[in-house]
């Protein structure tokens, strides 16, 4: 649903009728979907007891409505990971020819890993349903699997749609292009869409997440500030200015926004994360592990995010030298995932390099480089970089950057020129850091500026690094900590 309901006049009227009469004391009479509205809203602005009350509330009257039943199911397996509860919650629902029965009973599936069911049960329901009722439902599966980042099947349903002139068929398209790395085609479908409905803040966060993908941060941010001026709670567009801030370097903003983003959705893992990441950046390793074990505890079973935190938690612990804790948390990632994937081999390569255990850290990425397909190689080689050069295993690192950028793929790594230029420096290599600081003074300036700050004048902007550098020889003289490491 889309928050700018919320700025309506029929909702603005139907909460301060439901607050009036909760205060007094009196009984509430309001539509199914009313009451779920008002539900909706407590949810997003953190308040999940009062939105379940007001459930309750609409229960009471319309004890097997669809939408208060979908939304306390959904509560249930997206909060408390409850399957059992949550199909208990859709067996009470009255209707079992709702279309919006149909859709709980798929994202339950989906939730709970059973995604190739959902998509046959979607299939048996279409075969039921009226042709006028057609068009709504490819739309609205689509919408189903694009929500949890299933979009090949957002995409196959999506084409089942003849309606390819509406809002929410422009929005599906754009955000599977999205799914897929077109970022100009997806900016051109949301900019299309902002002109036909410029207050719509959810479309401002669709932009603002195409422009922070294609590493357009500033503009990211600025598209995330037009829809909090629209919606000034809106957790999906703070979330994004947070990370942009992060991005920025600005980690006291980004801070500041994940704290208010937890503020509206207590029940996410995210903010944790957010705040958890400022404090790595900080080099405050143990608020960051409080942070990332805060963030495992809230995250769902099923969800994405489940991997970064715990490889984070367990880089954090070898940054604060508990290195078996930090094998530890690798191994139960290794346990939750079901099987030995190349990203467990790299953190434990990562970490034994951090434990100064350099041969076990080799036979771990020689074994992660064994399991990648030809197709990934490149993004493994360039974890494993980044992994030496962390560690100050600063000419095998070089190596390794040298050969991405001289590969076809180049573009594919952001902060590949910053590294690489940050290493020719700190080996002395005078004729490479001019040619490859030239390059990426162009391609990645935000990681030069990172990475050359304590290289170049205080406040010298990044265009002039170069000229700068062409008439300052490097005063490295081939000698770094790396000749103090063998890998």
């Amino acid at each position: 649903m889309s928050d700018n309901i919320f700025f309506s006049k029929e909702f603005k009227e139907n909460l301060h009728k439901y607050e009036e009469e909760r205060k007094n004391g009196s009984s509430i009479f309001l539509e199914p979907g009313q009451f779920t509205d008002i539900a909706e809203y407590y949810h997003l602005h953190g308040d999940l007891k009062t939105a379940l009350k007001v459930i309750d509330d609409a229960l009471n009257i319309f004890p097997g409505a669809t939408e208060p039943l979908a939304f306390k199911a959904r509560v249930s397996i997206l909060v408390y990971h409850d399957v059992d509860k949550a199909m208990g919650c859709v067996a009470m629902i009255a209707d079992k020819q709702d279309l919006e029965y149909f859709y709980i009973v798929a994202e339950i599936m989906i939730v709970d890993n059973r995604v190739k069911d959902a998509e046959k049960y979607l299939e048996t329901k279409e075969q039921t349903l009226d042709e006028d009722d057609l068009e709504d439902y490819y739309l609205d599966v689509a919408s189903l699997f694009a929500d949890y980042e299933i979009y090949d099947l957002a995409a196959r349903w999506l084409v089942l749609s003849s309606d390819t002139d509406c809002g929410d068929y422009l929005e599906l398209k754009g955000r599977i292009a999205m799914s897929k790395g077109s970022y100009k085609e997806c900016m051109d479908v949301f900019d299309k869409l902002i002109d036909q409905d410029p207050y719509n803040s959810g479309y401002w966060n669709l932009l603002a997440s195409a422009k922070y993908l294609s590493n357009d941060f500033s503009g990211s941010m600025e598209c995330s500030d037009y829809s909090l001026a629209i919606a000034p709670d809106d957790p999906d567009a703070i979330l994004n200015k947070a990370n942009c801030l992060m991005m920025l370097g600005n980690g006291n903003g980004a801070k500041s926004c994940y704290q208010r983003f937890h503020r509206l959705q207590p029940h996410s893992e995210v903010a944790d994360m957010g705040i958890a990441s400022v404090y790595m950046n900080e080099n405050n390793f143990h608020e960051a592990l409080t942070h990332w074990k805060n963030a495992a505890r809230l995250c769902p079973p099923q969800s994405a995010n489940q991997f970064e935190i715990y490889r984070n938690t367990s880089l954090v612990y070898a940054m604060c030298g508990e290195y078996e804790e930090a094998i530890k948390v690798a191994d139960k990632l290794e346990t939750l995932s079901g099987n030995t994937s190349f990203d467990v081999v790299l953190l434990k390569g990562y970490v034994n390099l951090l434990a100064g255990n350099p041969e076990s850290a080799k036979v771990c990425f020689e074994k992660a480089i064994h399991m990648t397909s030809d197709k990934e190689l490149g993004n493994t080689l360039y974890y494993i970089g980044y992994c030496l050069f962390d560690c100050n295993y600063l000419r095998q690192a070089h190596d390794i950057f040298r050969r991405l950028a001289d590969s076809e793929n180049n573009k594919d790594y952001a902060d590949l020129w910053a590294y690489l230029v940050r290493t020719d420096y700190e080996l002395g290599l005078q004729d490479e850091f001019l040619s490859d600081l030239k390059k990426a003074t162009e391609r990645n300036p935000l990681g030069i500026q990172r990475e050359l700050s304590d290289v170049f004048p205080n406040g010298m902007s990044v265009r002039d690094f170069y000229n700068y550098a062409m008439h300052h020889p490097l005063n490295k003289k081939g000698k770094s900590i790396d000749d103090k490491h063998e890998f």
